[in-house]
Protein backbone atom coordinates (compact mmCIF):
# COMPACT_ATOMS: atom_id res chain seq x y z
CA UNK A 1 0.00 0.00 0.00
CA UNK A 2 1.60 3.49 -0.82
CA UNK A 3 1.89 6.29 1.33
CA UNK A 4 -0.89 7.95 -0.53
CA UNK A 5 -3.49 5.07 -0.33
CA UNK A 6 -2.33 5.17 3.57
CA UNK A 7 -3.97 8.22 4.15
CA UNK A 8 -6.98 8.19 2.52
CA UNK A 9 -7.84 4.74 4.37
CA UNK A 10 -6.72 6.59 7.41
CA UNK A 11 -9.19 9.36 6.48
CA UNK A 12 -11.80 7.48 6.07
CA UNK A 13 -11.79 5.70 9.44
CA UNK A 14 -11.01 8.91 11.32
CA UNK A 15 -14.49 10.48 11.65
CA UNK A 16 -16.58 7.72 12.70
CA UNK A 17 -13.29 6.44 14.89
CA UNK A 18 -13.12 10.14 16.89
CA UNK A 19 -16.83 9.74 17.76
CA UNK A 20 -17.07 6.01 18.52
CA UNK A 21 -13.94 7.06 21.31
CA UNK A 22 -15.80 9.66 22.36
CA UNK A 23 -19.09 8.22 23.16
CA UNK A 24 -17.11 5.00 24.55
CA UNK A 25 -15.32 7.61 27.10
CA UNK A 26 -18.27 9.55 28.42
CA UNK A 27 -19.99 6.38 28.79
CA UNK A 28 -17.37 4.61 30.73
CA UNK A 29 -17.18 8.32 32.81
CA UNK A 30 -13.29 8.67 31.92
CA UNK A 31 -14.57 11.94 30.57
CA UNK A 32 -17.27 14.22 31.46
CA UNK A 33 -19.37 15.42 28.71
CA UNK A 34 -18.29 18.92 28.75
CA UNK A 35 -15.14 17.75 28.33
CA UNK A 36 -16.06 15.85 25.20
CA UNK A 37 -17.53 18.47 23.56
CA UNK A 38 -14.33 20.29 23.88
CA UNK A 39 -12.46 17.55 22.03
CA UNK A 40 -14.77 17.19 19.61
CA UNK A 41 -14.57 20.66 17.83
CA UNK A 42 -11.28 20.59 18.41
CA UNK A 43 -11.14 17.57 16.71
CA UNK A 44 -13.82 18.85 14.11
CA UNK A 45 -11.53 21.85 13.54
CA UNK A 46 -8.69 19.04 12.63
CA UNK A 47 -10.79 17.54 10.42
CA UNK A 48 -12.41 20.14 8.72
CA UNK A 49 -9.76 20.08 5.96
CA UNK A 50 -10.54 16.53 5.82
CA UNK A 51 -13.80 16.66 5.19
CA UNK A 52 -14.18 18.96 2.56
CA UNK A 53 -11.50 17.17 0.93
CA UNK A 54 -13.62 13.84 1.09
CA UNK A 55 -16.99 16.08 -0.36
CA UNK A 56 -14.55 17.15 -3.20
CA UNK A 57 -13.86 13.52 -4.09
CA UNK A 58 -17.09 12.09 -3.49
CA UNK A 59 -18.57 14.65 -5.80
CA UNK A 60 -16.02 14.25 -8.76
CA UNK A 61 -16.25 10.08 -8.13
CA UNK A 62 -20.11 10.62 -8.63
CA UNK A 63 -19.94 12.43 -11.88
CA UNK A 64 -17.14 10.21 -13.15
CA UNK A 65 -19.34 7.24 -12.85
CA UNK A 66 -22.18 9.10 -14.25
CA UNK A 67 -20.41 10.24 -16.89
CA UNK A 68 -18.79 6.69 -17.89
CA UNK A 69 -22.39 5.45 -17.74
CA UNK A 70 -23.11 4.12 -14.35
CA UNK A 71 -26.95 4.36 -12.60
CA UNK A 72 -27.33 6.72 -10.09
CA UNK A 73 -27.11 3.67 -7.48
CA UNK A 74 -23.84 2.89 -8.55
CA UNK A 75 -22.11 5.83 -8.66
CA UNK A 76 -23.58 6.85 -5.73
CA UNK A 77 -22.05 3.80 -4.42
CA UNK A 78 -18.49 4.55 -5.65
CA UNK A 79 -19.02 8.28 -4.39
CA UNK A 80 -19.58 6.94 -1.04
CA UNK A 81 -16.65 4.51 -1.25
CA UNK A 82 -14.43 7.26 -2.24
CA UNK A 83 -14.56 8.63 1.03
CA UNK A 84 -15.92 6.26 3.84
CA UNK A 85 -14.44 2.36 4.47
CA UNK A 86 -16.14 -0.19 2.24
CA UNK A 87 -18.18 -1.59 4.26
CA UNK A 88 -19.87 1.56 5.94
CA UNK A 89 -20.17 2.91 2.02
CA UNK A 90 -21.94 -0.34 1.16
CA UNK A 91 -24.26 0.09 3.88
CA UNK A 92 -24.82 3.60 3.62
CA UNK A 93 -26.03 3.25 -0.17
CA UNK A 94 -28.39 0.25 0.23
CA UNK A 95 -29.89 2.80 3.25
CA UNK A 96 -30.11 5.44 0.82
CA UNK A 97 -31.14 3.13 -2.19
CA UNK A 98 -34.14 2.42 -0.07
CA UNK A 99 -35.10 5.97 1.01
CA UNK A 100 -35.20 6.87 -3.01
CA UNK A 101 -37.13 3.92 -3.74
CA UNK A 102 -39.60 5.03 -1.49
CA UNK A 103 -39.35 8.74 -2.76
CA UNK A 104 -39.87 7.61 -6.30
CA UNK A 105 -42.83 5.17 -5.55
CA UNK A 106 -44.58 8.13 -3.58
CA UNK A 107 -44.25 10.35 -6.62
CA UNK A 108 -45.27 7.20 -9.34
CA UNK A 109 -41.91 7.60 -11.05
CA UNK A 110 -40.20 4.35 -11.60
CA UNK A 111 -36.30 4.31 -12.78
CA UNK A 112 -36.90 3.91 -16.73
CA UNK A 113 -35.12 5.45 -19.02
CA UNK A 114 -37.49 7.34 -21.83
CA UNK A 115 -38.34 4.89 -24.76
CA UNK A 116 -37.26 2.15 -22.42
CA UNK A 117 -39.46 -1.56 -22.09
CA UNK A 118 -39.62 -2.32 -18.63
CA UNK A 119 -40.31 -5.93 -17.70
CA UNK A 120 -41.63 -6.22 -13.94
CA UNK A 121 -40.41 -9.26 -11.42
CA UNK A 122 -40.90 -10.09 -7.75
CA UNK A 123 -44.51 -10.34 -7.53
CA UNK A 124 -44.02 -13.62 -5.93
CA UNK A 125 -42.30 -12.37 -2.81
CA UNK A 126 -44.26 -9.00 -2.08
CA UNK A 127 -47.34 -10.28 -0.71
CA UNK A 128 -44.94 -11.83 2.11
CA UNK A 129 -43.23 -8.14 2.62
CA UNK A 130 -46.25 -6.40 2.76
CA UNK A 131 -47.07 -8.98 5.49
CA UNK A 132 -43.99 -8.82 7.53
CA UNK A 133 -44.77 -4.88 7.59
CA UNK A 134 -48.37 -5.10 8.61
CA UNK A 135 -47.23 -7.19 11.02
CA UNK A 136 -45.27 -4.32 12.73
CA UNK A 137 -48.61 -2.55 14.78
CA UNK A 138 -48.48 -6.31 16.52
CA UNK A 139 -45.37 -6.33 17.53
CA UNK A 140 -45.77 -2.56 19.38
CA UNK A 141 -48.53 -4.00 21.10
CA UNK A 142 -46.37 -7.21 22.10
CA UNK A 143 -43.64 -5.25 23.42
CA UNK A 144 -45.52 -2.59 25.23
CA UNK A 145 -47.17 -5.49 27.48
CA UNK A 146 -44.50 -7.64 28.23
CA UNK A 147 -41.78 -5.46 28.67
CA UNK A 148 -41.22 -3.34 31.92
CA UNK A 149 -38.17 -1.20 30.80
CA UNK A 150 -38.73 2.19 29.23
CA UNK A 151 -35.34 2.33 27.36
CA UNK A 152 -35.52 -1.44 26.03
CA UNK A 153 -39.14 -0.30 24.98
CA UNK A 154 -38.06 2.56 23.20
CA UNK A 155 -35.33 0.99 21.38
CA UNK A 156 -37.32 -1.73 20.23
CA UNK A 157 -40.22 0.83 19.32
CA UNK A 158 -37.22 2.38 16.69
CA UNK A 159 -36.02 -0.84 15.92
CA UNK A 160 -39.55 -2.06 14.90
CA UNK A 161 -40.83 1.28 12.89
CA UNK A 162 -37.42 1.17 11.47
CA UNK A 163 -37.67 -2.54 9.86
CA UNK A 164 -40.95 -1.48 9.07
CA UNK A 165 -39.99 1.43 6.95
CA UNK A 166 -37.15 -0.75 5.74
CA UNK A 167 -39.52 -3.14 4.21
CA UNK A 168 -41.64 -0.78 2.66
CA UNK A 169 -38.83 0.44 1.12
CA UNK A 170 -37.57 -3.10 0.01
CA UNK A 171 -40.95 -3.57 -1.56
CA UNK A 172 -40.92 -0.23 -3.12
CA UNK A 173 -37.40 -0.70 -4.76
CA UNK A 174 -38.55 -4.20 -6.25
CA UNK A 175 -41.72 -1.97 -8.40
CA UNK A 176 -39.26 1.21 -9.59
CA UNK A 177 -36.39 -1.03 -10.33
CA UNK A 178 -37.44 -3.35 -12.51
CA UNK A 179 -35.89 -4.78 -15.72
CA UNK A 180 -35.59 -2.68 -18.88
CA UNK A 181 -35.04 -3.29 -22.16
CA UNK A 182 -33.49 -0.32 -24.55
CA UNK A 183 -30.52 1.67 -25.69
CA UNK A 184 -29.00 -1.68 -27.14
CA UNK A 185 -28.90 -3.73 -23.92
CA UNK A 186 -30.91 -5.44 -21.59
CA UNK A 187 -31.19 -4.42 -18.22
CA UNK A 188 -31.59 -6.47 -15.51
CA UNK A 189 -32.11 -5.60 -11.83
CA UNK A 190 -32.63 -6.61 -8.32
CA UNK A 191 -34.49 -3.69 -6.72
CA UNK A 192 -31.07 -1.29 -6.32
CA UNK A 193 -29.40 -3.99 -4.97
CA UNK A 194 -27.96 -5.63 -8.49
CA UNK A 195 -27.25 -4.29 -11.85
CA UNK A 196 -26.64 -6.23 -15.00
CA UNK A 197 -26.56 -5.36 -18.16
CA UNK A 198 -26.25 -7.84 -21.42
CA UNK A 199 -25.88 -6.18 -25.32
CA UNK A 200 -29.38 -6.76 -27.25
CA UNK A 201 -27.26 -7.79 -30.23
CA UNK A 202 -26.23 -11.20 -28.62
CA UNK A 203 -29.25 -12.49 -27.95
CA UNK A 204 -29.68 -15.16 -30.36
CA UNK A 205 -32.95 -16.90 -28.75
CA UNK A 206 -35.69 -16.34 -25.83
CA UNK A 207 -37.84 -18.70 -24.14
CA UNK A 208 -39.93 -19.15 -21.50
CA UNK A 209 -38.27 -21.45 -19.38
CA UNK A 210 -38.76 -22.20 -14.99
CA UNK A 211 -35.98 -23.12 -12.91
CA UNK A 212 -35.65 -22.55 -9.49
CA UNK A 213 -32.97 -23.36 -6.59
CA UNK A 214 -30.50 -21.13 -7.41
CA UNK A 215 -28.21 -20.20 -4.45
CA UNK A 216 -27.82 -16.25 -4.84
CA UNK A 217 -29.89 -13.29 -5.79
CA UNK A 218 -27.21 -12.84 -9.02
CA UNK A 219 -24.72 -16.12 -9.58
CA UNK A 220 -22.93 -17.32 -12.64
CA UNK A 221 -22.28 -20.59 -12.99
CA UNK A 222 -21.55 -23.20 -15.95
CA UNK A 223 -21.65 -19.74 -17.96
CA UNK A 224 -25.00 -19.53 -16.99
CA UNK A 225 -26.05 -16.14 -15.37
CA UNK A 226 -28.80 -15.81 -12.91
CA UNK A 227 -31.18 -13.05 -12.08
CA UNK A 228 -33.70 -14.67 -9.66
CA UNK A 229 -36.60 -13.67 -7.23
CA UNK A 230 -36.64 -15.89 -4.31
CA UNK A 231 -34.57 -18.65 -6.00
CA UNK A 232 -36.42 -18.70 -9.56
CA UNK A 233 -36.36 -17.76 -12.78
CA UNK A 234 -38.91 -17.29 -15.85
CA UNK A 235 -37.36 -16.30 -18.76
CA UNK A 236 -34.12 -18.09 -20.78
CA UNK A 237 -32.24 -16.18 -22.89
CA UNK A 238 -29.17 -17.74 -25.38
CA UNK A 239 -26.10 -15.17 -26.14
CA UNK A 240 -24.55 -15.62 -29.97
CA UNK A 241 -21.13 -16.01 -28.45
CA UNK A 242 -19.71 -15.90 -24.91
CA UNK A 243 -20.31 -12.12 -23.17
CA UNK A 244 -17.79 -11.30 -19.98
CA UNK A 245 -20.06 -10.18 -16.74
CA UNK A 246 -18.92 -9.72 -13.22
CA UNK A 247 -22.56 -10.80 -10.97
CA UNK A 248 -21.44 -8.31 -8.75
CA UNK A 249 -19.16 -5.17 -8.03
CA UNK A 250 -15.60 -6.38 -6.53
CA UNK A 251 -16.32 -9.88 -8.18
CA UNK A 252 -14.88 -11.53 -10.89
CA UNK A 253 -15.49 -11.18 -14.65
CA UNK A 254 -16.96 -14.55 -15.96
CA UNK A 255 -17.95 -15.45 -19.32
CA UNK A 256 -21.57 -16.32 -19.81
CA UNK A 257 -23.21 -18.21 -22.94
CA UNK A 258 -27.07 -17.93 -21.38
CA UNK A 259 -28.74 -15.54 -19.31
CA UNK A 260 -31.99 -15.95 -16.55
CA UNK A 261 -33.83 -13.95 -15.32
CA UNK A 262 -37.07 -13.43 -12.92
CA UNK A 263 -40.55 -11.67 -14.96
CA UNK A 264 -43.97 -11.58 -13.62
CA UNK A 265 -45.53 -11.80 -16.87
CA UNK A 266 -42.36 -14.76 -18.75
CA UNK A 267 -44.56 -14.30 -22.32
CA UNK A 268 -44.70 -10.60 -22.21
CA UNK A 269 -40.95 -10.78 -21.60
CA UNK A 270 -40.54 -13.19 -24.43
CA UNK A 271 -42.43 -10.54 -26.80
CA UNK A 272 -40.50 -7.36 -26.00
CA UNK A 273 -37.39 -9.05 -26.18
CA UNK A 274 -38.34 -10.89 -29.71
CA UNK A 275 -39.96 -7.82 -31.43
CA UNK A 276 -38.61 -5.07 -33.46
CA UNK A 277 -35.05 -4.35 -35.01
CA UNK A 278 -33.94 -3.57 -31.20
CA UNK A 279 -34.28 -7.23 -30.15
CA UNK A 280 -30.73 -7.78 -32.28
CA UNK A 281 -32.63 -10.38 -34.34
CA UNK A 282 -33.65 -12.70 -31.50
CA UNK A 283 -35.98 -15.29 -32.18
CA UNK A 284 -38.06 -17.41 -30.04
CA UNK A 285 -36.39 -20.74 -28.25
CA UNK A 286 -38.43 -24.08 -27.84
CA UNK A 287 -40.53 -23.77 -24.75
CA UNK A 288 -38.80 -25.88 -21.55
CA UNK A 289 -40.43 -29.21 -20.76
CA UNK A 290 -40.90 -27.35 -16.87
CA UNK A 291 -43.33 -25.21 -18.58
CA UNK A 292 -45.92 -25.36 -21.13
CA UNK A 293 -45.84 -20.97 -22.12
CA UNK A 294 -44.16 -20.33 -25.14
CA UNK A 295 -43.16 -16.69 -26.66
CA UNK A 296 -44.78 -16.16 -30.04
CA UNK A 297 -42.73 -15.57 -33.69
CA UNK A 298 -41.62 -11.79 -33.82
Amino acid sequence: MTKRELLRTAARWAVPTVVLVQVVLVWAGVIGAGRAVVVALLLEMLLAGVVVTEIALARRAFRDSRGRGADRQEALRRALSAVLPTPVAKVTAVEFGLFRALWLRMRRKPDVPEGHEALRYGSDIKPLMWVLALLVPLELLVVELIVPWTAVRVVLLVLSVYGAVWLFGFVAALTVHPHTVGGGEIVLRFAHFARVAVPLGLVESVRVDRRSGHRRTVEVEGGVLAVSVGGSTAVSVRLREPYPVAPAPGRPVQEVREVRFAADDPRGAVGVLTAGPAAGRAVPGPSSGRDPEQGGKA
